[in-house]
Formats: C-alpha cells, structure tokens, sequence
C-alpha cells in the first residue's frame, strides 16, 4: 500500500494516451487526479506540462462539477497560438498514487479552454505541481519522479 513519505521520491508510470485522429496509443507523463468543486468530485488523468505556465481543465468537465464560467473571457497563448480561455477557482485538485493523494492544491485557479474538444484532459502547469515538486522526466523509462525541495 502507497503511504504518502514527503521526504522520499514519488515515482508515478507514464500512463496510456490514444490519440482517435492518429489512430496511435502514446506513453506520456499521465497522473491520476481528483478534482473537487463544491459536492461535485471527478477522477481522471492530467498530464503534468513542464511548458504550460497555468493549470488547465477542459471546459467539459465544467458541467460535470458544477463550475459557473464568467461570462468574460481572457486569452491564452499555446503552441497552436493565442485561445480564449476563462479563469475560474477550483476547491481542490488532488495528485494521486494508487488512489491516495500525495499533493493537495486548494483554491487554485484553472484556465478553461472556452472552446470544446481543445485538450484531452487536464494540464498540471507550472502554477502548482512544479511549485511544490522538483520534476525530473525519465522518457526511456516512461516514468516521473515527483520530489520535494531541501528547505
């Protein structure tokens, strides 16, 4: 059983990804996270984007926690160019292993793509997992190693 050790690494596998326009499955820097809004809580996947400044949830999961969206938009810029996006405050995300949670954010805000279909899942950027984590990617590995800074 996964215990939480905050002085040692956590260690999580790259997950499966199918790409349904490329017909491909990929191994990416995948984790399991839990976000709540509210008395709404999903489980899904995020990847943890070392080049994404903000912390991403597609505008679908929206419905499914009961998030308001503002009716003002502000944009974002990504590797396709500039999207609107709106800026809403999450509850709580929980980064998990083996369903417990080693990394709590309360309160954080999220940027949501205010077009559907724009990402597959959420994006953990550098707002909040690599502010609490030193991050190392171990591609031939296909794994990630989350580790807490020396204070």
């Amino acid at each position: 059983m996964f215990r939480p050790d905050y002085k040692r690494a956590i260690v999580c596998r790259y997950l499966s990804f199918y790409d349904p326009h490329l017909k491909k499955r990929f191994r990416l820097p995948l984790v399991h996270i839990r976000i709540k809004h509210g008395r709404n809580t999903i489980r899904t996947d995020a990847l943890v984007d070392s080049g994404a400044t903000t912390t991403f949830i597609p505008i679908e999961l929206t419905e499914v926690l009961g998030i308001e969206l503002p009716e003002e938009t502000s944009e974002a810029i990504g590797a396709n160019g500039s999207f609107p996006i709106y800026r809403v405050k999450i509850d709580l995300i929980e980064v998990l292993k083996s369903r417990q949670s080693f990394c709590r954010f309360k309160d954080i805000y999220a940027s949501i793509p205010a077009k559907k279909d724009s990402i597959p899942y959420p994006v953990l950027g550098r707002d909040s997992i690599f502010r609490s984590y030193d991050i190392t990617f171990r591609e031939n590995r296909e794994h990630i190693v989350f580790k807490r800074p020396k204070k």
